[in-house]
């Protein structure tokens, strides 16, 4: 399980993601106001939103008539990976018409999401936002001297695409799938019965230089489809002023604010206008190629330290069906059980 793999590339990080909406226009407004910003020049069919930090852009709108996840682009490390992904996929390099600019070698996962594999984007100056909140007055240290806490209740700045969530139906086909083509590798994995792996966090493989805990996960489920996008903001405090800002102009919360405990992040999750979820994080880990993989008893408790408990959608409404699958009814087993005492 999780065996080490030959990648034909090492990716670097994610760049941006991709959605079709019919209602682009409620769709921006969303983007918006979670804390993207408009980049100059699209209309019609196609609008790009960047974020606070150098990419081009983080999101691509495309006008449909259906509401659907596209799929991801992540950044190459050299041009020369593009090469390597091209000759081993047989896929053709094309050159983009997107902010920024580049060229790409596009793929498609097992389960049918579009990955693109980028080198040079040209860059754009990061956008003006505060400091980070770093210095914090506890009962052992005073840092904090004449200087109030006052933070804007505003969008909350988002700087990059942290990660994607996806849930597929053959966990280990598609796991092996993104490790073998970009090079993910394996912070921890949950499992159930006899080590079956259902759940994994998969991060860059940056050797020496730290990565995200992870930049992709993958959860074992009935059916292929998009669970959230995340997106990393500067501290604790923009994540809940962010919240409120949110819920002033009308959007639909769901999970949070709560800290995860694999990735340790402070999150907070919230509805977009078609129904997908979309999560600020700040104070995530980060790790290096040696990290070694942690391996872990499939629990909900595990999914969070503290805030409210997961939202009902997220957990199964009953016991599995008798008939169901053993993965199935291990996965809904773990999920039912209450990781407080005090939790029903």
């Amino acid at each position: 399980m999780m065996d080490r793999v030959d990648p034909i590339v090492r990716a670097d990080a994610v760049v941006h993601v991709s959605f079709e909406r019919r209602d682009i226009d409620a769709m921006a407004r969303f983007l918006e106001d979670f804390g993207f910003v408009p980049v100059a020049g699209g209309s019609g069919g196609q609008r790009h939103f960047r974020g606070y930090g150098p990419q081009p852009y983080c999101v691509e709108l495309i006008a449909s008539e259906r509401d659907a996840f596209v799929g991801f682009g992540l950044a190459a490390r050299d041009r020369a990976d593009l090469d390597r992904l091209s000759t081993a996929t047989q896929s053709p390099f094309e050159a983009t018409d997107a902010p920024g600019g580049g060229e790409r070698v596009r793929l498609f996962d097992p389960e049918g999401v579009r990955v693109d594999l980028l080198w040079g984007a040209a860059s754009l100056e990061p956008l003006p936002v505060r400091e980070p909140l770093t210095e914090i007055n506890s009962p052992a240290a005073s840092r904090r001297i004449d200087r109030p806490v006052r933070t804007p209740t505003a969008p909350a700045p988002v700087f990059r695409i942290g990660h994607v969530v996806l849930q597929t139906p053959d966990f280990e086909r598609t796991a092996g799938w993104y490790r073998r083509h970009f090079g993910y590798l394996p912070t921890d994995v949950a499992t159930v019965g006899e080590d079956a792996p259902v759940l994994g966090f998969f991060r860059f493989d940056r050797g020496a230089e730290p990565a995200d805990h992870h930049s992709l996960a993958l959860l074992a489920g009935p059916e292929s489809r998009l669970l959230h996008i995340s997106t990393e903001t500067i501290d604790v405090d923009a994540v809940g002023q962010g919240q409120q800002y949110l819920r002033g102009r009308g959007w639909n919360h769901y999970w949070g604010i709560g800290r995860h405990v694999l990735g340790s992040q402070v999150f907070d999750y919230w509805k977009d206008s078609a129904g997908d979820e979309w999560e600020h994080y700040a104070d995530g880990d980060l790790m290096t190629a040696d990290y070694p993989t942690g391996f872990h008893p499939l629990s909900r408790g595990d999914l969070w330290s503290w805030g409210d408990d997961l939202p009902d959608s997220m957990r199964p409404p009953a016991p599995a069906p008798a008939d169901a699958p053993p993965l199935v009814r291990n996965i809904v087993d773990a999920l039912l059980v209450p990781p407080r005492p005090w939790l029903r």
